[in-house]
């Protein structure tokens, strides 16, 4: 019974340093740690530069039609702009 306490204690801590280095460091560095294989797989597929959303082309179309809207609207790339109309 010890032995499932202090695994369940150190798998709980474990848990919680994960959590806390997600929120610590960037938004993309899953991704960077990634091989780049499957990078090379998918060609027609985009990445947003600021909110790191993989984006197909009927995805990207939507956000510069204005059809969709972006998490970061006002520094996406693709985001039309409300005032250019």
């Amino acid at each position: 019974m010890d032995y499932l306490v202090a695994a369940l204690s150190v798998g709980l801590v474990l848990y919680f340093l994960l959590r806390v280095l997600q929120g610590v460091l960037p938004a993309g560095w899953k991704a960077r740690t990634r091989s780049r294989g499957l990078r090379l797989l998918s060609r027609s597929h985009q990445r947003c530069e600021v909110c790191k959303e993989l984006l197909n082309p009927a995805e990207v179309a939507a956000l510069r039609q204005g059809r969709r809207k972006c998490p970061e609207m006002a520094r996406c790339p693709y985001q039309r702009s409300r005032w250019l109309n």
